[in-house]
């Protein structure tokens, strides 16, 4: 028996019971979990087995030996005889469930980037399809500083250092895989937005109501074929078909402000917003990130954040985080709006998809 072997796997499965939801009334849902229950129990945390390990590590040296793009390597290219089944239930869990999954252990020590992106692409796709990212087509995102800054009018906080607000991904659910952490700073934090929704239904039911509009989110200037308006609209609250939804209320909200065609916000809501994220962040959980991790997050339920950054001025050792925007192709039921703007991700005309390994 190995090290790996004696650490305990604190993973536990919800029992993914569905109560069908109503707009205005407390969610009965697994995905409703509080920080107190996650940081005691690490119930969202998959430890890899020294066996697990060994056949991602296999199914990367196929791969690699065909030295094919990560875009053509399919599900059935990255085989992984036993840990595969226990993928596709984290991927229940992650859709029905407690909403995501950290999966720990897999070494970095060693490994080139292909091999850790080949590694993270592969059990990606056990768990959805990845869509574009940017309206460059990046399939495999890049969570590095580039010196930009998530204030300017078409900044994006995967190229910034910048303090990022609680939100969702355009997309069905995320994932990361961890290269290397910051200096100092740079937090991961996390929520259930179905938990931020009773909460402000206990607090200001009438301010829940206001979530449900239909917000204008600037689209960053990345526009759809077809598309003319710099804006796109999705509410914060929906429930489709009696599952619940929610979106992030912060940049995107507050940058399509003053576009053409878009109304002033009203003091309603202004303060459902506030509300919103303020309590976002008074019942986030922070989960500190090691080289390796990576995790599986479903945006309907999940809202995250992260704190500003201090790099490290040795470009070897800067924070470098792999992202995957992925589809779950209907799964789970989501408001129109959020399925027309999210089915394939960012797209505009002519653009072409790749997953590159370098950030650009």
């Amino acid at each position: 028996m190995t090290d790996n072997d004696r650490i305990t796997n604190p993973w536990q499965p919800t029992d993914r019971s569905h109560t069908p939801t109503t707009l205005m009334e407390p969610i009965t849902d697994p995905s409703g979990w509080t920080r107190e229950e996650l940081e005691a129990s690490q119930a969202y945390l998959y430890r890899l087995s020294d066996a697990e390990i060994t056949e991602i590590v296999d199914a990367v040296a196929r791969v690699e030996e065909h030295a094919p793009d990560l875009q053509d390597i399919r599900r059935e290219d990255f085989s992984l005889p036993v840990f595969g089944s226990v993928l596709e239930d984290l991927r229940e869990e992650v859709i029905n469930g407690r909403g995501f999954v950290f999966l720990r252990g897999l070494p970095t020590e060693g490994r080139s980037l292909y091999q850790m992106a080949a590694a993270f692409w592969g059990v990606g796709r056990h768990f959805g399809r990845a869509v574009s990212q940017n309206h460059k087509g990046h399939l495999l995102g890049h969570v590095r500083d580039l010196g930009a800054e998530i204030t300017s009018a078409t900044g994006r906080g995967y190229n910034s250092a910048s303090k990022l607000g609680f939100h969702a991904d355009s997309c069905d659910m995320f994932g990361l895989s961890v290269i290397r952490t910051a200096k100092s700073g740079g937090q991961h934090r996390m929520c259930s937005s179905v938990t931020v929704h009773n909460e402000m239904l206990k607090r200001a039911p009438e301010l829940v109501e206001e979530l449900a509009f239909r917000f204008y989110r600037s689209r960053r200037g990345e526009l759809p074929p077809g598309e003319t308006d710099p804006w796109t609209r999705q509410p914060v609250f929906s429930v489709t078909d009696g599952y619940f939804a929610a979106r992030g209320a912060s940049s995107t909200i507050a940058r399509s402000q003053g576009m053409p065609g878009v109304p002033d916000l009203t003091p309603g809501q202004k303060e459902a917003i506030k509300l919103y994220n303020d309590i976002s962040a008074e019942i986030a959980m922070d989960v500190d990130f090691e080289p390796g991790d990576m995790s599986f997050v479903q945006n309907y339920v999940t809202l995250h954040s992260r704190t500003r950054y201090e790099d490290w001025p040795d470009a070897d050792r800067k924070r470098h985080l792999l992202r995957l925007w992925m589809s779950f192709d209907g799964a789970r039921p989501v408001h129109e709006d959020i399925v027309r703007d999210h089915s394939q991700g960012i797209m505009e005309e002519g653009t072409v998809l790749h997953a590159p390994l370098e950030a650009a």
